[in-house]
């Protein structure tokens, strides 16, 4: 039984990984953008190719550990042939990406750089073209990832030079921005993943502060000292870590320091009753892939003119929502935020470009390996046309900022995350709730 049961789990292993390089693979859409762009191949770099550090490489490895090598593609009709190029001392993480591997070490780089007198950069186009050679890459070949950009553009003209291949660089909507611009059920699996970990972390943060005494309208901790911001940000990022999320930072900031869009937060500022939190939590997860989830909370009570604001601030947000729809202009629901914001009094980065009070943000913008990607919901004519399509990821997060007020600087954002599915319907990823007050 013992046999035939580890005979079992080795199938079912075998059929798992199976199943994960199918669905991590399906980039359905790459051959046709390649054929599109003419490319014979595509070689993506994997220097420092870890994570945030270089997701277009992470695109292709997941979760894997392989911190240098290459992914190159090569267009054979409709079908996608991928390499995985990696260093000896990766060979078995580089195996978890479930695509034929290629240990360069095989071509003996010390060698050939003695061959050449020592001109590394010279070996280093030798051993690409050793390469190409043997996996058959001829041709247009489109070059992608994160290098440092003297290294990229010496290697890339020495490419060309030698003529290897056809070096081509793109810049405005590129092989992999076109192709991450929507995303596949598993990737939306793994951003789902991510958002509830973020979730369980917001939960946990609220609790956090929900369990502190209040003295004079401020928080204060068991001995009697006041909490912090600092003091929050400590137990998010504990809190972030124990979930298993690759945390960095977040923004948790109040009072005045709320109404500035981007400020993480004073680690000295003191956590009062009646201030607005803004809470801004974007944390890769599983694969690489990011939530980014905003709640903005008020402990004990929230002033009436900050109510006010965040009753015009979800009905905006729910008005977007609604808006969603495969084929509609992502421009069109930006648009629709700034006339509601202002039919509302507030001034918007439309009728006051640079204020640094009101609605002066985009609505909500993509994501996925990057916490930032396309589409972006932009004000009409800032940037090219871009569409709600299936496999769209998206955040919408409006929000009033005012920092001079003479009540006492305040901001409001609120911000949720979808994804429009298979069936052409926008699904709402994040579900904790939205209540202002603590």
């Amino acid at each position: 039984m013992g046999t035939r049961k580890f005979f079992l789990d080795a199938l079912l292993a075998e059929f798992a990984t199976l199943l994960l390089y199918f669905l991590r693979t399906m980039k359905s859409d790459l051959p046709r953008l390649m054929q599109e762009r003419n490319l014979d191949a595509a070689v993506i770099f994997g220097v420092d190719g870890l994570g945030a550090a270089n997701t277009a490489f992470t695109y292709f490895v997941g979760d894997a550990h392989v911190s240098s090598g290459y992914v190159v593609l090569q267009r054979d009709g409709a079908q996608l042939r991928q390499t995985l190029v990696h260093r000896g001392m990766e060979r078995e993480e580089a195996a978890k990406a479930g695509m034929p591997l290629v240990n360069y070490e095989h071509y003996r780089m010390p060698d050939i750089i003695k061959s050449l007198r020592g001109d590394r950069r010279a070996a280093q186009v030798e051993l690409l073209r050793r390469l190409f050679g043997d996996l058959g890459v001829a041709g247009r070949v489109g070059f992608y990832g994160a290098d440092s950009v003297g290294r990229s553009f010496n290697l890339l003209n020495d490419l060309s030079r030698a003529e290897v291949c056809e070096v081509v660089v793109e810049s405005e909507n590129d092989l992999l921005t076109a192709a991450r611009r929507t995303k596949d059920a598993h990737e939306a699996g793994l951003i789902r993943q991510s958002v509830r970990l973020t979730e369980n972390v917001i939960g946990a943060t609220r609790d956090f502060l929900r369990a502190q005494r209040v003295v004079d309208g401020a928080l204060v901790k068991a001995d009697g000292v006041p909490l912090t911001i600092g003091d929050a940000k400590a137990f998010i990022r504990r809190s972030a870590l124990d979930a298993g999320l690759n945390y960095h930072d977040c923004i948790f900031s109040t009072g005045r320091d709320s109404a500035i869009g981007h400020s993480i937060g004073t680690p000295s500022d003191v956590i009062r009753q009646g201030k607005t939190i803004v809470f801004d939590i974007y944390p890769p997860g599983p694969g690489g892939y990011y939530a980014d989830i905003t709640r903005t909370w008020c402990v004990g009570y929230a002033p009436d003119h900050v109510q006010q604001a965040y009753e015009t601030v979800m009905h905006v947000h729910n008005a977007a929502e609604h808006a969603f729809v495969v084929g509609k202009l992502t421009h069109d629901v930006q648009e629709m935020a700034c006339d509601m914001f202002e039919a509302a009094g507030h001034a918007t980065n439309r009728s006051n470009f640079g204020s640094v009070s009101g609605y002066y943000h985009g609505l909500g913008h993509g994501f996925g390996l990057d916490v930032h990607e396309a589409p972006y919901m932009a004000l009409r004519g800032t940037r090219p046309d871009e569409f709600f399509e299936r496999g769209t990821i998206i955040c919408n997060e409006p929000g009033l900022y005012y920092p001079d007020d003479s009540r006492g600087g305040w901001g409001v954002r609120v911000e949720d995350d979808y994804w429009c599915d298979e069936n052409g319907t926008f699904v709402r990823l994040s579900e904790f709730d939205r209540t202002l007050v603590i």
